[in-house]
């Protein structure tokens, strides 16, 4: 739990740091370069707390991706904001309570067999990225 503690808060240490980068990210590549960001390091280090947070999580809770998929959309739409500075610390917080309702999920009442948390945050995520689709295809 050691590592894992610290290369998560190392990865999100990071991710707070960007969300102002992000957000000049938001209004676009030109504008950005205008405002002065360099683009270059600014998608490394983007690249790097995802694959530092996304590797952590998976080397040891196993692969859960429909959390790290429909999570920042939720949260999106609860806030209506697309404000990193607000997103980034909602994310957090809601990817965590959303981990524990599907491991809640997993435990079937007065029985001793466990559901894989893979399968239990897949029935979740499914509807989420689903309506996310399907809402980008009707608003165009």
């Amino acid at each position: 739990m050691p590592i894992l503690i610290s290369v998560v808060l190392l990865g999100l240490l990071v991710a707070a740091v960007l969300s102002k980068p992000l957000n000049v990210l938001l209004v676009g590549e030109s504008y950005a370069l205008t405002l002065g960001l360099n683009l270059e390091r600014t998608r490394f280090w983007i690249i790097t707390s995802a694959s530092i947070l996304a590797g952590a999580v998976t080397a040891f809770c196993g692969p859960i991706a429909f959390l790290g998929v429909a999570v920042p959309h939720l949260c999106r739409s609860m806030f209506g904001s697309c404000d990193h500075r607000i997103l980034v610390p909602a994310v957090i917080i809601m990817g965590a309570i959303m981990a524990l309702i599907a491991d809640l999920m997993c435990t079937i009442p007065g029985n001793q067999t466990l559901l894989p948390l893979n399968s239990v945050t897949a029935l979740i995520g499914t509807p989420v990225v689903s309506w996310v689709i399907l809402r980008r295809y009707y608003t165009k």
